[in-house]
């Protein structure tokens, strides 16, 4: 598991249970942060459901292999699968999209911090080609 996307700092968490609202601003950003894939997510549900994988997969109408692959945060969740959940009663599509793409852009600002500002534009394979006179 990446570290970023480890349980908050101990620092965000009191002991007698009184949490002040700087405190829950700081775990609210932090969630903003480090959101959650959504195969966690229907992983979570599955498990409320009592209901296995297979059988998850089996209800939307896919391949038990393809679910794993969204459960263990190899795939994102697609258009075409955040239908077959809605479909199934698991949420609305919009919602499971709404959760990739908070993964992706927290994915996309973790990666550009690590390396840095942007970087610098490549030519276009659609460019035209110069030629010589």
């Amino acid at each position: 598991m990446d570290i970023d996307r480890a349980d908050p700092p101990p620092e965000l968490y009191t002991i007698d249970g009184a949490v002040p609202a700087e405190v829950l601003e700081a775990r609210v950003a932090w969630l903003r942060r480090n959101p959650s894939h959504p195969g966690h997510h229907i992983a979570v549900s599955c498990e409320l459901k009592s209901v296995s994988v297979a059988e998850a997969a089996a209800q939307f109408g896919i391949d038990p292999a393809d679910l794993t692959a969204v459960i263990e945060e190899r795939a994102p969740v697609t258009p075409d699968l955040a239908l077959r959940l809605e479909e199934a009663g698991w949420s609305p599509a919009d919602r499971w999209l709404g959760m990739q793409s908070d993964y992706d852009l927290a994915q996309a600002r973790r990666r550009r911090g690590a390396h840095g500002s942007v970087p610098a534009p490549q030519a276009r394979a659609t460019e035209p080609v110069a030629t010589a006179s």
